[in-house]
């Protein structure tokens, strides 16, 4: 379905390691400890160290010590590694945890209680809680697990919309940025442009890069994907083709002063954006006033409210892709372009005449096309929404897939069959809504999340929860391309500016480069 998350990961990690930086300009981020013992993957080893300190060190402040945040490498299959990352000592000691999981909350907690081991330098239970975790056979979604005393967790559901304020990276990106500046990024990214977001914070910084490109599902982002851009990759954001970088606002004066050309920019740290394209403009504007007053209903600041606004504004944009179905006896399914756009408004029409020939929605085509031939079929929180949406418009063919899966397949399933998707044979449910509070009591529950991580208070046992013991461990392989709650949440929200706009350019999706 063009998602770049590895299905079956061998191990919950990969790799651990402590890297430390002198702070002195022109010295390297050298690598101290590494666990699993022997890790073989030189390659590796020489990168992740590069990516622990994604920042200017001559400009270094104390407030990024105790802060989390996640860069990205992706392996020869194109499926991402995430490098879960702690600041401590100064801002000038890093611990690291890279795994194929994007179990954000899980490792972030995990690596506050490594960071609280090795301070203590208490090496016992710090291998212990290694070994233990690189042990665990991969759990089912909502398991409870305990490694140790204090190292206990409840594996996230990924099939499920992320919440306020469960999923850090969207609670994050929601308080700070701004409706407007988040509906700019929203059509940017539709559009497939260069997308730079810059901050001082790195657990922000994070944050917004993977918030905002969650909000694309059921799609995935198909270009170059770097939440945080660190210094030696700094001529990535001349790069021709789409992409979405991350980088701290230290490295941003050298950025400025490259040829930067039609690249939309997010400063977080003041909520602005710049822009050189009228993209969200050229979004239907009835879908866009949904979103935006979506979004801005006070229901929408926690649980699943702020992702499900989005579900809704990519199903109203995509969800007739059933219209343009065709099937034809003993011959695989296929998607009629010209269908999928006439049937529409004249508005919707243009925006789909551009629409088809991204990326991210000919990946899409393509995955779901994939499962029909297969006969697998597919029920996820998408077509759920188009179920109970009015998008569908006339999918007769659709309903006539289903009727010929029920009635136990035909002859195209038995002359078609090619390799499903196992990441959509699950059935998707509905996340869990939370009760209606303010903003500030979002923040606040926050806050205390996060001070209650720290402090590793608590250590009750769940009834039905995994103890685990210790055993030894696996390598996998290679390399290339999401962070805490952060102090910023008990600050004042800075102001909220228009967004900027560089002069018009001409340049429409046409003109877009290709990678």
């Amino acid at each position: 379905m063009g998602s770049r998350i590895k299905d079956s990961p061998e191990t919950t990690f990969e790799l651990y390691v402590e890297v430390v930086h002198s702070g002195l300009v022109g010295a390297g981020p050298e690598v101290r400890r590494v666990f699993p013992d022997g890790y073989s993957d030189q390659e590796t080893l020489q990168t992740v160290p590069k990516f622990c300190f994604p920042f200017s060190v001559d400009s270094l402040a104390v407030g990024q010590v105790g802060q989390n945040f996640t860069f990205v490498l992706t392996d020869i299959d194109s499926k991402q590694r995430f490098g879960f990352c702690r600041l401590s000592s100064g801002a000038q000691s890093c611990y690291c945890i890279l795994s194929y999981l994007p179990w954000f909350e899980v490792f972030y907690k995990l690596l506050n209680v490594l960071a609280d081991y090795t301070i203590k330098g208490q090496d016992g239970r710090w291998r212990e809680l290694l070994e233990s975790l690189h042990a665990l056979p991969i759990p089912d979604p909502g398991v409870p697990v305990h490694l140790s005393v204090h190292a206990y967790f409840s594996v996230p559901d990924l099939r499920e919309l992320p919440s306020i304020p469960e999923n850090r990276n969207l609670t994050e990106y929601f308080v700070a940025v701004d409706v407007n500046n988040m509906l700019h990024l929203y059509a940017s990214m539709l559009y497939e442009r260069r997308v730079l977001i810059s901050s001082s914070k790195l657990s922000t910084l994070t944050a917004c890069v993977h918030g905002t490109a969650a909000m694309l599902y059921p799609m995935y982002w198909q270009h170059v994907y770097i939440p945080v851009l660190p210094q030696h990759l700094i001529d990535y954001c001349c790069a021709p083709m789409p992409y979405l970088i991350g980088i701290h606002s230290s490295l941003m004066e050298k950025v400025q002063g490259m040829a930067l050309d039609d690249v939309v920019i997010l400063n977080v740290d003041t909520n602005t954006l710049e822009t050189p394209f009228d993209d969200l403009q050229s979004l239907p504007n009835d879908v866009v006033s949904s979103l935006k007053n979506r979004l801005k209903k006070v229901s929408t600041t926690t649980g699943d409210g702020v992702a499900r606004a989005f579900l809704k504004a990519q199903a109203a944009l995509f969800g007739s892709y059933r219209s343009a179905l065709r099937i034809e006896p003993e011959e695989p399914i296929t998607f009629n372009e010209d269908a999928f756009i006439t049937h529409r408004s004249s508005t919707m029409r243009q925006f789909l005449q551009n629409a088809i020939q991204l990326q991210l929605f000919k990946q899409f085509i393509d995955g779901r096309l994939e499962l029909l031939n297969s006969g697998e079929g597919f029920s996820d929180i998408f077509e759920e929404e188009i179920n109970m949406g009015e998008y569908a418009g006339s999918d007769k063919v659709y309903h006539q897939w289903l009727l010929t899966v029920k009635k136990g397949g035909g002859a195209i399933f038995n002359t078609v069959k090619t390799k499903a998707n196992p990441a959509m044979k699950t059935v998707y449910k509905f996340a869990k809504d939370h009760a209606k509070m303010g903003i500030k009591e979002v923040k606040s529950r926050l806050k205390q999340k996060e001070l209650t991580e720290n402090g590793y208070s608590g250590s009750r046992d769940e009834p039905g929860s995994t103890h685990i013991a210790s055993t030894h461990n696996k390598d996998t392989l290679t390399w290339e391309q999401r962070r805490p709650i952060t102090v910023h949440f008990g600050q004042a929200r800075p102001p909220r500016p228009l967004v900027s706009k560089r002069p018009r350019s001409n340049v429409g999706l046409e003109g877009s480069p290709e990678q």
